[in-house]
């Protein structure tokens, strides 16, 4: 039985073949927009996004909480409204004393 090709036919055949896998390797991994390192760089987007996400809703939380307490806890306001904004009940009178420095 005789082969179908000869040697040399053979090798360029094969040597076409590593070709065309490589070249088509080379596109699965750089292929803009759709290669692998495009791939790992938007998981990494989508995991710092995620991250935010998580983030923000905590502080949305939080800042709903606050929100709350300030619509239903008068104690709460007048505490806000003492420390941040320096406001006095009627008369009432606020002394500051300052410390002495070192000598």
């Amino acid at each position: 039985m005789r082969n179908k090709f000869t040697n040399r036919e053979r090798k360029l055949l094969l040597y076409t073949s590593v070709f065309f896998f490589v070249l088509l390797t080379l596109w699965v991994v750089f292929a803009p927009n759709r290669g692998v390192f495009d791939l790992m760089k938007n998981r990494k987007k989508l995991e710092n996004l995620q991250a935010e996400n998580r983030r923000l809703k905590e502080e949305n939380k939080t800042l709903q909480e606050e929100i709350n307490r300030l619509q239903n806890d008068p104690a709460y306001l007048e505490e806000k409204a003492r420390k941040e904004y320096g406001m006095l009940k009627k008369n009432e009178v606020l002394y500051i004393f300052k410390k002495k420095k070192d000598e």
